[in-house]
């Protein structure tokens, strides 16, 4: 049976993780979550997804939050397993290395979870201080060495090393409020957004120093490399995407989304990217002519988004 391409997302005011037909925006499959699951990962296979369990409405509102990790068959689109967190709450940022590991990162506690292997055990194996506060989004490279973690309230991004905890968290100012983080190709740079100074910068992945820093629109929330090699800021506050060369941060282009846009993934030929709007829709962005059309509707305020074959 040939495969067909699913646009799967949380919806998290919907409380769910669900799945769309790419082509005619049908729902393909939709499963029930707590209140307020925030980021997932999928892993390399695209057989299951790790959604991160936040469990309230934003970073600005009060409260422990929640301290799971759900495990969807994506295939099935059923919920399978639960990785518990506890005592640590308020699961936001979800990575994966080469290796199928699982990281989980904890806004209330400002800690780095690894689970080695979730499906033969669902506690964690791991866990490092982030060494920052309100820990809220990272990046981990490709074989779980390091991981780069942005920290709203102390303003700081850090360095962690997750199997070695002895070394020390280093940490660098990038502006204030910095969330948007990836690596580049090589994981020789990191790529900071801030959403207090609207600001794109470059860190040297290695010694944890600025090297670059330009303005970008206001309130930019993520950043994502395409494989042409551009990067897009996505910036919640001016309702755009602006393009950058990530050698230089030359800017590139502009695209206006009306609506808040909230995450970005790419169709496998490259071409075409889908962004998950806040309208409960989700866009389709031409890479070649930076033109955005409506796609098709989903449930309430997608948060992240990957494109499958299943």
């Amino acid at each position: 049976m040939p495969h067909t391409l699913t646009a799967v997302l949380v919806e998290k005011f919907g409380h769910a993780f669900s799945g769309y037909d790419l082509t005619t925006g049908e729902q393909r499959f939709s499963v029930a979550l707590p209140e307020y699951p925030h980021e997932f990962v999928v892993d390399r296979e695209g057989r299951f997804g790790y959604v991160g369990h936040y469990g309230v409405q934003t970073f600005a509102h009060p409260g422990r939050g929640g301290h799971q990790v759900f495990v969807i068959d994506i295939q099935r689109g059923e919920h399978v397993l639960t990785l518990d967190c506890e005592p640590y709450s308020r699961i936001h940022g979800l990575q994966i290395d080469s290796r199928d590991r699982v990281y989980a990162l904890s806004e209330h506690d400002n800690m780095l979870l690894v689970f080695a292997d979730p499906h033969a055990r669902q506690v964690p194996d791991r866990a490092v201080p982030s060494g920052g506060v309100k820990s809220h989004l990272f990046v981990v490279s490709r074989d779980g060495e390091r991981a780069y973690i942005s920290n709203l309230l102390s303003h700081t991004v850090t360095r962690v090393h997750p199997y070695d905890a002895s070394l020390p968290p280093l940490a660098v100012n990038a502006g204030g409020r910095p969330e948007g983080c990836c690596l580049s190709r090589d994981e020789t740079v990191l790529f900071v957004a801030s959403r207090d100074d609207h600001t794109l910068s470059m860190i040297d992945a290695a010694t944890m120093k600025v090297t670059r820093t330009v303005a970008t629109g206001e309130d930019p929330t993520r950043l994502y490399l395409t494989r042409d090699g551009r990067l897009l800021v996505v910036n919640y506050g001016e309702r755009s995407i602006r393009v950058f060369d990530p050698e230089s941060l030359e800017a590139l282009g502009r695209v206006d989304t009306v609506a808040k846009p909230i995450a970005v993934s790419f169709h496998p030929d490259g071409g075409l990217a889908y962004v998950a709007l806040n309208d409960n829709s989700v866009g389709v962005l031409d890479l070649a002519t930076l033109t955005l059309r409506h796609g098709f509707a989903v449930g309430k305020e997608p948060d992240g988004l990957a494109i499958l074959a299943l």
